[in-house]
């Protein structure tokens, strides 16, 4: 069995990307996310080579580092929420995929 099990889970990508792109434009290594974020760097490099993927504390970790939301790490945007007024009411997803209104 592999041990990059989770090396083509669009999570993987996803991560590469992101820390491809701090790394170019903020000239960040993974050391420092990791440490910014209070995770071992090994940790962190598990998830980049798809050796397993990150629980849920990690993942919103990732998500509030990177500005994404855990939808999109986890190759799922479609599923992302939009709402105009996010003090009036928050919106839900139905079953046939259109969202509604709740008060």
């Amino acid at each position: 069995m592999s041990d990059r099990k989770y090396k083509d889970h669009p999570f993987c990508q996803r991560l590469n990307d992101l820390l491809f792109s701090a790394h170019r434009f903020q000239g960040l290594t993974a050391k420092d996310i990791a440490d910014d974020m209070g995770i071992m760097q090994q940790t962190l490099s598990f998830y980049k080579i798809g050796h397993c993927l990150p629980g849920t504390e990690n993942l919103l970790k990732l998500a509030d580092y990177f500005g994404v939301s855990t939808d999109y790490l986890l190759g799922r945007e479609g599923y992302e929420l939009e709402d105009d007024n996010e003090h009036t009411g928050t919106n839900q997803r139905t079953a046939s995929g259109d969202q509604k209104r709740i008060p």
